[in-house]
């Protein structure tokens, strides 16, 4: 497998101007704050098991239905007024698992809040870690342990993707890569490393391609045939 024809041509045939690629050149965030992580945690609940189009709408009706992405304001919610939210999200019934994702993104907000700091958030979340780009495979399995509903390995690789950091998430995309070349994820990030593409960068890249161009899954062989 040659990683760098690979990202070559997943790049050739996306818009160079894509928000996604600029994002990550441009507008990533650099340093590990609550404020960044809560952000993320909560766009990454939201988005479990939906496309982006579906997530990006639960997004825009929650902000118009009363919430803000700022886990100071939802730390002061209580379980009444989570309620009468995803009341006015969803109507009734609300499904439980629907329920279950807002509660999670509430419970977040309340413990980070609680910490007086950010050196102590990031002591105890990240190792003391403030710079973005220093987050490793061990704050993967750091985030994990915490035990938050909805955040296991992929979602906890998002997480800290999304918060600037250096990570593949082993999306549904991603998995259909690793299978065709028959690669494990740490074998494909350690090519990655040789040929020194940023592994967030190749992850946007090969994920955008993979949408505009292939599809369905069951498609991918044939565009990737040549790439091995």
């Amino acid at each position: 497998m040659d990683v760098k024809l690979i990202y070559k041509k997943c790049l050739a045939g996306i818009d160079k101007n894509n928000p996604d690629v600029s994002w990550y050149l441009h507008s990533r965030p650099s340093t590990i704050t609550r404020k960044s992580f809560f952000e993320a945690a909560a766009y990454a609940i939201w988005a479990g098991g939906k496309n982006r189009k579906a997530a990006e709408k639960i997004m825009k009706h929650a902000k118009q239905k009363g919430f803000k992405n700022d886990y100071s304001y939802i730390a002061a919610w209580d379980k009444q007024k989570l309620k009468k939210f995803v009341v006015k999200l969803y109507g009734t019934p609300v499904k439980k698992g629907s329920y279950k994702r807002w509660e999670s993104i509430l419970n977040i907000a309340k413990k980070i809040k609680h910490f007086p700091s950010e050196v102590a958030f990031r002591a105890s979340y990240f190792g003391g870690k403030v710079k973005s780009v220093d987050l490793k495979e061990s704050d993967v399995q750091r985030l994990v342990s915490k035990d938050f509903s909805f955040i296991r390995e992929t979602n906890a690789r998002f997480i800290l993707r999304n918060m600037g950091g250096e990570f593949i998430k082993p999306d549904i995309w991603l998995k259909a890569f690793m299978k065709h070349f028959r690669t494990p994820l740490n074998k494909l990030e350690q090519k990655l490393s040789d040929a020194k593409i940023p592994l967030g960068l190749f992850d946007a890249v090969v994920w955008l391609y993979c949408v505009e161009h292939v599809k369905k899954t069951k498609y991918f062989a044939s565009r990737f045939l040549r790439c091995a």
